[in-house]
């Protein structure tokens, strides 16, 4: 009987030796990267730059489980040598310098999103972030895992489509910078993809930056008839783009006038992953709809 325990023992220290050395040991610099890694359930061990992340997001202790390398562009990377991860993700052109040190330290993978993806005028940006969440799935040996995650973001954003209803009105959606200049969001962020991916129109048809933003003028958008959603951030004094509309031209714009507007926390990462879409889509569908319930599906 004694004889027969203790092989049962030995048997259970080799199945957890075998999940531990199951499960991969990865770094990321990128924060789209990271939040869907957790998402899955496969958290990331380190991050670069977690700190400035749960921060931007609002979100302390967004992944608990992970070490802080640093500054983003400037990672800790003796840090991340005392204790090599199986895979170092990036996503390129951010951290492309650092590739050559980083090959010294583990295999590097890089995920190239959004306006950087090869090919990205014939790819959706949602299928981009679909496809990084697979590509994840599979490099953590969890699949199902990807598909499951992905599954339920489809529902959930269908149940908030369902909620919206037939919104006729262009939506702008706009970050306040000061009295006469404001960042305008579209093509290659979270927040175009989102108003895409809702059926919204955006009313913002002019040029943006590679990175789905331009910061523009006053007189570039007051003509623009639109329901105006502006961001929030936590960057800005406490109720900034409230303190804003009063003044200079912003006062002005008709949307204002009409108190048709909606101000949103910017509590999610603006090139982050499915994850942050979700964040994004449940904050604008309660200021659309003025309703608090946006329950998981």
């Amino acid at each position: 009987m004694t004889a027969l325990l203790i092989a049962w023992l030995c048997l259970g220290n080799v199945a957890m030796a075998s999940d531990d050395e199951s499960k991969v040991s990865l770094a990321t610099f990128d924060f789209a990267i990271a939040e869907t890694l957790d998402a899955i359930g496969h958290p990331p061990t380190f991050v670069s730059g977690l700190a400035g992340y749960e921060t931007y997001s609002r979100q302390p202790d967004i992944i608990p489980t992970a070490t802080d390398l640093g500054y983003r562009h400037l990672p800790n990377l003796e840090l991340l040598a005392s204790q090599p991860p199986d895979a170092i993700l990036i996503s390129p052109p951010a951290h492309v310098n650092l590739i050559p040190k980083l090959r010294k330290i583990a295999d590097v993978k890089e995920y190239p999103l959004y306006n950087n993806y090869p090919g990205k005028a014939a790819i959706d940006h949602w299928q981009i972030l679909e496809d990084l969440t697979r590509k994840l799935g599979a490099l953590t040996k969890d699949p199902a895992a990807a598909e499951q995650y992905i599954a339920r973001t489809d529902r959930h954003f269908d149940a908030l489509i369902n909620r919206l209803g037939n919104v006729d009105s262009p939506l702008l959606v706009v970050r306040l910078m000061d009295e006469r200049h404001a960042r305008v969001y579209g093509h290659g962020s979270v927040e175009g993809m989102v108003l895409k991916r809702l059926g919204l129109h955006n009313a913002w048809e002019g040029k943006l930056g590679q990175w789905g933003f331009m910061t523009v003028t006053a007189r570039a958008l007051l003509d623009i008839k639109a329901r105006i959603v502006f961001l929030d951030s936590p960057y800005d004094p406490p109720g900034g783009q409230r303190k804003l509309l009063r003044k200079g031209l912003w006062q002005h714009w008709p949307s204002v006038q009409r108190n048709d507007y909606a101000i949103l926390s910017l509590d999610y990462w603006s090139w982050g992953g499915l994850p942050a879409a979700r964040r994004f889509a449940n904050s604008l569908v309660d200021g659309l709809t003025d309703k608090s319930d946006t329950g998981d599906v």
